[in-house]
């Protein structure tokens, strides 16, 4: 049996109110749309985050380093049986990938594409989409318990289509487990580099995020001066 002393007790009080305040934080920030604009208002770096349901294999999306229910309902849009509309329970939401681009203006923009393509496959596009899914014997989407992985691989599908289509060059993708992105085949390396998330306790996951988000933009503001440095010269 470990004991703690009273200082040990207060420490980990303190840490563990400061990790909920740093998550009721990101949930707020991660309310309503954002711009270009709103994310270097915020402090928040040219980025895409991408979590994945544990529970069920779903995918959000979200432009800072948290998430809120506007998202979850603005993505989800069509629910049914087999997709139905995921709680914001921050124990089954964990980071799959953080997206670092050039720009705001990228960020945007592929944010954007990524939640448009998600919406056109679960409404006009629906029945197209589904016939191209992995099914079960019983003719329903591949699962095993609640967990479809087709949502994690339509997601990682889309991201390529839409650094791609954009030709978003610069891009940096740092993924929790590298396994999710898939072949090489399907990236286009003069467009994005592949590098892996630092080790982290789950718990601390918000913390993890908010040191990403620094990064971001350290490099971003590292890459704007050396851009205006030359030119001034």
């Amino acid at each position: 049996m470990t004991f703690r002393t009273r200082a040990e007790k207060r420490m980990r009080k303190f840490l563990i109110e400061q990790l909920k305040a740093r998550v009721q934080h990101g949930a707020r920030i991660a309310e309503g749309k954002k711009s270009a604009e709103d994310l270097v208002k915020n402090d928040l770096g040219p980025q895409v985050f991408v979590f994945r349901n544990l529970f069920s294999g779903q995918v959000l999306y979200s432009p800072v380093p948290a998430y809120h229910n506007d998202q979850i309902n603005q993505q989800f849009v069509n629910p049914n049986w087999q997709n139905r509309k995921p709680s914001r329970r921050q124990d089954l939401w964990k980071i799959m990938c953080v997206v670092n681009f050039d720009n705001y203006d990228y960020a945007t923009a592929a944010y954007k594409g990524l939640v448009d393509l998600r919406r056109v496959r679960d409404t006009y596009q629906r029945k197209e989409a589904n016939s191209m899914r992995k099914k079960s014997e019983d003719g329903h989407i591949w699962h095993s318990g609640q967990y479809r992985p087709t949502y994690t691989q339509e997601a990682v599908a889309d991201l390529t289509h839409v650094i791609d289509e954009f030709e978003l060059e610069g891009t940096t993708i740092f993924w929790a487990n590298e396994w999710h992105k898939g072949d090489e085949k399907y990236w286009r390396h003069d467009l994005v580099e592949h590098q892996k998330l630092p080790v982290h306790n789950p718990k601390h996951q918000s913390v993890l995020l908010d040191v990403m988000r620094k990064k971001a933009i350290e490099a971003f503001r590292e890459k704007t001066t050396e851009t205006v440095e030359p030119e001034a010269a």
